[in-house]
Parts: C-alpha cells; sequence; structure tokens
C-alpha cells in the first residue's frame, strides 16, 4: 500500500483462460460446428479459381468469378441475419448450406455446358446462399456465456481460431 493512500489498491481481476472457455457447456461444440461450416468460406474462392483455370479459362475470369462470390456472400449477410432474427437460426442455416452446397457442387458439372454465363450465376448464387454462421454464433455467446470476460475470452478465441482457417 502506498505511504499515502487511505485504501488498498483494487485485487486484479482473475485470468481467464481459454480452456476455461472451452470448459463452459456448449461452447467447444458450438465452436467446433461453426469453424467447421465456416472452412468453404476460406477455401470456396481459391478452389472457384482453380476451377475456373483447370477448364480452360483464364486466371482473370477465375478472380472474378471469386470476387463475386464474396461479394455476394457479403451482401447477402445482412438480409440472412433479418431472416434469423424472425425465423431462427436453424431455419437459415440449414437451406442456406444445402443450396451453396449443391451449388458449389453443380459449379464442375454445369461449367463445361453452360459456360461463362451459368458458371458466373451459380457463383453468385452460391455466395448469395452462404450460411451465416459467424452472425449466428455471435449472437449466441450472451445466452451461452453470460460472463462478460468468459465471453471476451470466447470472441478472441473465436477470432483466433478463424485465422488459422
Amino acid at each position: 500500500m502506498h505511504p499515502l493512500s487511505l485504501t488498498a489498491p483494487p485485487a486484479p481481476a482473475p485470468r481467464i483462460t481459454y480452456g476455461a472457455v472451452l470448459g463452459s457447456p456448449y461452447v467447444a461444440r458450438l465452436l467446433g460446428g461453426t469453424l467447421t461450416g465456416r472452412l468453404p468460406n476460406g477455401m470456396a474462392p481459391v478452389d472457384i479459381l482453380l476451377w475456373a483455370t483447370a477448364s480452360g479459362s483464364s486466371i482473370a475470369f477465375g478472380g472474378l468469378l471469386s470476387a463475386l462470390y464474396g461479394l455476394s456472400s457479403a451482401l447477402a449477410q445482412p438480409v440472412k441475419g433479418r431472416l434469423m432474427d424472425r425465423h431462427g437460426q436453424s431455419a437459415v442455416h440449414l437451406p442456406a448450406a444445402l443450396l451453396n452446397s449443391a451449388l458449389l457442387v453443380a459449379l464442375p458439372l454445369a461449367g463445361p455446358y453452360g459456360g461463362p454465363v451459368l458458371a458466373t450465376a451459380i457463383v453468385v448464387a452460391g455466395g448469395l446462399t452462404t450460411p451465416p454462421l459467424e452472425a449466428g454464433l455471435r449472437a449466441l455467446w450472451p445466452s451461452v456465456l453470460p460472463d462478460p470476460q468468459l465471453r471476451h475470452a470466447a470472441l478472441a478465441l473465436d477470432t483466433g481460431t478463424q485465422g488459422l482457417l
């Protein structure tokens, strides 16, 4: 205690560890599930570019398709967030995941038959149907982790692990 101070300094806040966060109910399953579900968000643009160049298109066209996928995904996220608010996460995530998967699987099958116009339409539709898993997880944290310190650590853990993907 400082000689001129009348009160003792406040005790430091207890450290929150990632182990404490992952040990909380539902956290490991939620984080693991959404990280697995978000793998295609990072892989799809690269795969689209590789598919386009392997099927005889230019790297510029492949880059354009990848950019359109990302742009359409970003533009649709607020709409899907609003739909989740109204109808619940499952009602949005499941159809979005099924449609997105079907469209990404259809791209190499439809490409040789429909040419660049069909490929562009499939890629844009695939981007529009990307499931909003990250937004859904962030909306769940307050109910799963009511402690703000645990929630802050969970957000940091989520961001760090997403960066690894």
